[in-house]
């Protein structure tokens, strides 16, 4: 497989803790799955998982080639609770963009340190 694009963001938790104070429901539903929303307010520290979906829907957009008419609901932090890794779903034009750039699979890593959480995206496929 081709590399066909990477991606990377660090996010400061405390910045997604001050946009959700500021601006609650509408911030969530402007950038976030109602799958992330559920997920995230049922854990103790709902910030710090907004920030990592945040931070990954940044990389993914990178790693695609930014600046493509997208929504970021559409790209879905999702966990693999046995394999323990989390990984993306796509939805409607942000999986037709991924597709029409040759992208078939979606590597992603998340990692945490005090305030910040960074997410690296990296897409393989054919290149066209």
């Amino acid at each position: 497989m081709d590399l066909i694009g990477i991606g990377i963001d660090l996010v400061y938790i405390p910045r997604i803790q001050r946009l959700l104070n500021q601006y609650g429901e509408r911030f969530l539903r402007k950038i976030f799955s109602e799958e992330e929303i559920e997920y995230s307010l049922k854990r103790k520290n709902t910030a710090f998982h907004l920030a990592s979906s945040f931070a990954s829907k940044e990389a993914f957009f990178k790693a695609v080639g930014g600046y493509s008419p997208f929504s970021f609901k559409e790209i879905i932090l999702k966990r693999d609770f046995e394999k323990g890794t989390p990984f993306l779903e796509l939805k409607g034009k942000a999986e037709e963009i991924f597709k029409k750039r040759g992208g078939k699979k979606i590597l992603l890593a998340l990692s945490h340190e005090n305030e910040y959480t960074i997410s690296i995206v990296v897409i393989l496929g054919k290149l066209k």
